[in-house]
């Protein structure tokens, strides 16, 4: 152990101290999107017209995660103000933009 410590200084130290740059690195590295559950608004928001949104409202609420009074309000509002309504359309490679900003600002605190 001596001779380890003796030739490579710094990496014992990070290696045996708990404060070292090794939680840094973990903590950048922890996806701050993890455990994420996407709710209607994220779903809605990957539809290209008011066809498929219409779809996805109607699969979620057979499924029982929408109540009817929620589905038929999203319908509505679909309906009358389109796509659009739920915010800027996520395209593929939205998410892992998302957790890669979130991970720059987490960095940044």
């Amino acid at each position: 152990m001596d001779e380890f410590r003796k030739f490579f200084p710094k990496l014992f130290k990070e290696i045996i101290d708990e404060r070292s740059s090794s939680d840094a690195i973990r903590k950048l590295s922890e996806d701050p999107l993890k455990g994420y559950v996407p709710n209607v608004y994220d779903f809605l928001g990957r539809v290209r017209n008011v066809e498929e949104g219409l779809m996805v409202i109607d699969y979620l609420e057979k499924r029982g995660e929408l109540n009817k009074d929620l589905a038929d309000g999203l319908r509505k509002e679909l309906i009358n103000k389109g796509v659009e309504a739920f915010g800027e359309r996520r395209e593929f490679g939205y998410y892992f933009k998302l957790s890669s900003d979130k991970r720059r600002e987490n960095k940044s605190k």
